[in-house]
């Protein structure tokens, strides 16, 4: 697999040491992200007894994938990354959940990214990831092809920066062909964006 890149050169995905002290560093946020995550779940258009098959975009090492199968006790996830290193992480932080949880990797930022994952999924989530790529026409794109991933009566809900504006965002989800666009939740710079599939 090729090096996922970084536009900004930012963040160095493919170095082991470097994915494990970003993620020790998102551990001493954890707390703070419960109550967005709650918002997330509490989001998703399905009873917590359902058996529901779940997608997370830009999983890192599985901080929302743990937390959503925790609130679903019957769901299965994908857990999505670039990073080989961070999905290496993701396996050992998830081995609890052996069985409900499976990894793909590929590069987001690539068109026919969709591809490479199994759908179709009752819910497609993301947690701080897709900003990542930077570009708008990027972001637009993966808006478009995740919409081929949820099954119909589903969602997709992005937490993330607003970079740019919630209401680009909103539109952009519009444009892709989600239904009841919405913020779910304002964390300030942070917000849930999302919609449904019909």
């Amino acid at each position: 697999m090729a090096k996922i890149t970084d536009p900004w050169d930012h963040h160095d995905w493919a170095a082991r040491d470097y994915v494990e002290q970003w993620a020790d560093r998102q551990d001493t946020k954890e707390a703070d992200r419960q109550d967005a995550f709650k918002v997330l779940a509490d989001s998703l258009p399905f009873e917590p007894s359902a058996e529901i098959t779940i997608l997370d975009i830009g999983a890192g090492y599985g901080a929302l994938t743990s937390f959503l199968l925790g609130e679903f006790p019957n769901a299965k996830a994908v857990c999505h990354d670039g990073s080989a290193e961070m999905l290496a992480l993701g396996r050992k932080r998830l081995t609890k959940l052996k069985g409900r949880v499976k990894f793909v990797q590929c590069d987001l930022s690539k068109t026919g990214w969709s591809k490479k994952v199994k759908g179709p999924f009752d819910a497609v989530v993301s947690s701080i990831a897709i900003h990542n790529v930077r570009e708008h026409d990027v972001i637009r794109s993966i808006y478009a092809e995740t919409f081929s991933l949820v099954k119909p009566g589903g969602c997709f809900l992005n937490l993330d920066r607003m970079t740019p504006s919630v209401a680009e965002q909103l539109k952009w989800l519009r444009r892709a062909g989600f239904a009841d666009v919405q913020r779910f939740w304002d964390g300030g710079k942070r917000a849930i964006v999302g919609g449904f599939k019909r």
